[in-house]
Order: C-alpha cells, then structure tokens, then sequence
C-alpha cells in the first residue's frame, strides 16, 4: 500500500513537470516579451524611440489630463502691438509758431498707434515739447519742460500736467501764452476727436495764469482760427 502510495505521487509530480514545460513553450512561441530584472517589459521594438508614456501620434488626451498649453508670442504677453513696425504708427498734425507770423503752422509727424486714447495724447504732448523739426516754425513750449502725467476723464476733458518750467521758463506776453496753450490744445483734440476739452495742471496744481496773461483755471476747446491750414505742412 505505501509503494503505491509512492508510485502515484511520482507520476503526479511528473504530470505536473510535463505541464508546466508545455505552457512555457506554448508562451514563448507566441512572442510574449521576456520579463527583465525589476519586473519591467522593455519597451516594443517598433517604438521608434519615443518617450516612455507619450501617447500615440493622433491620439486624444485621456481624460482628466489638461492638454499642453500654447505658448503666448511677445506681442500676445504685452497685450498690445509691436512698435518695431511702421504698420503701428499714426501721422499726426502738431502745431508750432511760425516764424513770420503770429498764426501756428501744422508739421507732420508720427506716433504710435496704441490703444490708448492717453497714452496717444502723451506722445504728442511730448513732441510738442521736442520743439518742430520744419524750417519756419518755431517752438511754443519751452524745451526744459517736462510732462508730469496726462489724464482723460469720462466726459472727454484731458487733464495735462507740465512741470513748472512751462511757466517758468515762458518768455512771456499774451501772444506767446495764446501760441503756447492753443498749440497744445489744437494738437491734441485735432488728432484725437475723443478730447472735447484740455485743462492745464502745473506740478499737479491750479495756476491762474500761465505767464500773468492766459487764464488756466478754465477749460479749452479747439481752436482753428489762428492756424494756418494753408501751409504745406497741413497738406
């Protein structure tokens, strides 16, 4: 009774051993992947090398994963355009004394064209304190001058802040107030219709006058009267 007891073991182990040799041919006829140190398949052969849990060329992200975001271009980050180009500049009429008469002349010139109604207003303001560039015309503020802030309200009134050196500075005579404070004021709400009127401030303050003569505690409106749109300059 034991040696049969023996003998029907044996042929289980055996029958077992022969088994298993079977599934392990019958697996690796198939091609399975040997399995290396560490548990890991290697990567498929026809991969061509890409990055371990890239997905496929074509294929949607999985849910749940936010896709890659689209870096922004420079002019998309600062929210505006480009001012390396002669597409984002705008020709604008300044107006200066002229040489030979009491009257203001327009000069061309341009600026940038932002989206700003201030900020294009800043720039003429800037350029007018530059001085023309035209034979025959003269300046109307003095260059020493500085524009300390410029500010447009709702109701379209620009509030312009010069340093005191625009009083200081001015040589004077109601002439040359007219010439100074209409060509900024004519400037300004010629080129940018969204001005209706211009104040003037001095280092943030109120003056009576600009030089004893021209009240600047009012408001300005254009005034075209005393430019000559004759000039070639307006053309």
């Amino acid at each position: 009774m034991k040696r049969e007891t023996l003998l029907l073991g044996a042929l289980v182990a055996v029958c077992v051993a022969l088994l298993t040799a079977a599934l392990v041919m019958r697996t690796r006829a198939r091609g399975a992947p040997p399995v290396v140190a560490g548990g890991t398949a290697p990567p498929d052969a026809g991969g061509g090398g890409g990055a371990v849990g890239a997905p496929e060329a074509g294929a949607s992200p999985a849910a749940g994963t936010a896709a890659p975001a689209t870096a922004a271009t420079p002019a998309e980050e600062a929210g505006g355009p480009s001012f390396t180009s002669e597409q984002n500049r705008r020709e604008v009429l300044l107006f200066f004394q002229e040489a030979n008469s009491d009257s203001l002349g327009p000069e061309r010139r341009k600026i940038f064209l932002t989206t700003s109604i201030a900020d294009q207003a800043k720039q003429i303001v800037v350029e007018l304190i530059n001085g023309p560039q035209e034979a025959g015309l003269l300046p109307t503020v003095p260059p020493q001058a500085r524009l300390r802030g410029l500010y447009l309200d709702r109701v379209g009134t620009a509030y312009v802040d010069l340093s005191s050196e625009v009083s200081d500075l001015h040589p004077g005579g109601s002439d040359g107030e007219i010439a100074t404070v209409y060509s900024l004021v004519d400037s300004l709400i010629y080129n940018l219709p969204e001005i209706k009127r211009v104040h003037f401030l001095v280092n943030g303050e109120e003056r009576d006058t600009l030089k004893s003569h021209l009240d600047l505690r009012r408001d300005y409106q254009k005034d075209l009267s005393i430019v000559d749109m004759d000039r070639k300059g307006a053309r």
